[in-house]
């Protein structure tokens, strides 16, 4: 009966640890996932961020004297942490916000071919970034559900792991608000 006892009780602590160990493993690789997923925002932004250098390059040879509107462009790079990914999209927007308010001062810029079709290639940008922050937000999602759930929060806490931060959408209550829409016909 002793022996009994004393192999059921080596045998949970033995489960106990190749438990802790798997939890750990999975919870390690979400991580891993995560990283990859954001890679896939990394290269979105670089994308992105060529596509504005040309058209910085087409709207200065319509607009040689807007060179401070240009200067902050160019310091625009790719993102190392979420909160960063998050800075360097809102840098991105806030770039192609100045460009296309500076397209509508000069009107055979906004209609040349070139600049038309590097809008275009944003738009698509666009929908690639967008796509590419979903996938990072939901394996966030899946780890932080993963490391504040009971028992896995306990190999989560003494691995040091804690909640992750979101990638963010800029101007989310702007978008959600359809009071500033012009319904005139």
């Amino acid at each position: 009966m002793d022996n009994l006892f004393i192999y059921f009780v080596f045998g949970m602590i033995v489960i106990a640890i190749f438990w802790f160990i798997g939890t750990s493993n999975r919870l390690k690789r979400y991580r891993i996932v995560i990283d990859e997923s954001k890679r896939n925002v990394d290269i979105a932004l670089a994308k992105r961020y060529d596509t504005i250098s040309e058209m910085i390059k087409v709207a200065k040879s319509f607009a040689r004297h807007e060179a401070d509107t240009f200067a902050n462009v160019i310091k625009l790079r790719q993102s190392g942490s979420i909160s960063e990914a998050n800075m360097n999209m809102k840098d991105q927007d806030d770039a192609i916000h100045r460009i296309y308010a500076l397209a509508e001062s000069y009107p055979e810029l906004k209609s040349s071919e070139e600049f038309l079709n590097l809008q275009d290639q944003i738009d698509d940008e666009n929908e690639q970034l967008a796509a590419a922050k979903r996938i990072v937000n939901n394996n966030i999602s899946i780890f932080n559900q993963e490391i504040v759930s009971f028992p896995a929060s306990l190999v989560a806490k003494s691995n040091g792991m804690t909640q992750m931060d979101f990638l963010f959408e800029e101007d989310l209550t702007k978008k959600k608000k359809v009071d500033n829409f012009d319904y005139d016909v």
